[in-house]
């Protein structure tokens, strides 16, 4: 298993140009690409092969409002061209947890003696960063691991990749009148049925 502390990776709309009718990496996009490579070179990092389970805490830089997904492709990419697997489809299994930075205090101010000898406050720039676990996944295993029901939120084991309701909610609802499952199943906004 390996583990990677990389920086807050750019978003889909900076790690791509258009130039013509061209999509090239932007130069956000290569810098990020060549500290990820630097990073996994320093650490001596061989490709992993096979399929791969990927766990990634994307800690947020600051508190502005940001969508995940945005940088996971630019993540697994500069991951693939720095070596840490040989391609991205390789990844069976990924999960991405957004952890938001905390609300930082105000600056202090300055004493009249650190004004008096010019001492300047410099603001620290916010960093976020991404924490990867990367792990070679046994298929066989893999296939009758336990799942989260998608009904009773209670762990289960699986049969497989599209068994996700445990066996006591099917249970219970085959039990149910017709009527009553037709009128969950509708349109819903806001998880309420209209």
């Amino acid at each position: 298993m390996l583990k990677l502390k990389l920086p807050y990776p750019p978003t889909i709309n900076h790690y791509w140009r258009h130039v013509g009718q061209r999509v090239l990496i932007s130069k956000k996009g290569r810098e990020y690409r060549a500290d990820v490579s630097g990073y996994l070179h320093r650490k001596g990092v061989q490709p992993l092969e096979g399929p791969l389970s990927v766990d990634i805490e994307l800690h947020m830089p600051d508190r502005r409002r940001r969508d995940i997904d945005n940088v996971l492709k630019a993540m697994l990419d500069a991951l693939q061209w720095g070596g840490a697997f040989l391609d991205d489809n390789q990844i069976v299994r990924l999960a991405i947890e957004k952890i938001v930075a905390e609300k930082k205090a105000p600056p202090k101010r300055r004493t009249k003696a650190e004004i008096a000898a010019g001492v300047q406050r410099t603001a620290d720039k916010p960093k976020g960063q991404a924490i990867v676990w990367i792990a070679e996944v046994d298929v066989e295993r893999h296939a009758h691991a336990n799942r989260i029901c998608l009904q009773c939120h209670q762990s289960f084991e699986s049969k497989g990749p599209t068994h996700r309701i445990c066996r006591d909610c099917k249970h219970k609802q085959s039990k149910m009148p017709p009527s009553v499952v037709e009128a969950g199943s509708g349109k819903r906004r806001n998880g309420v049925p209209m």
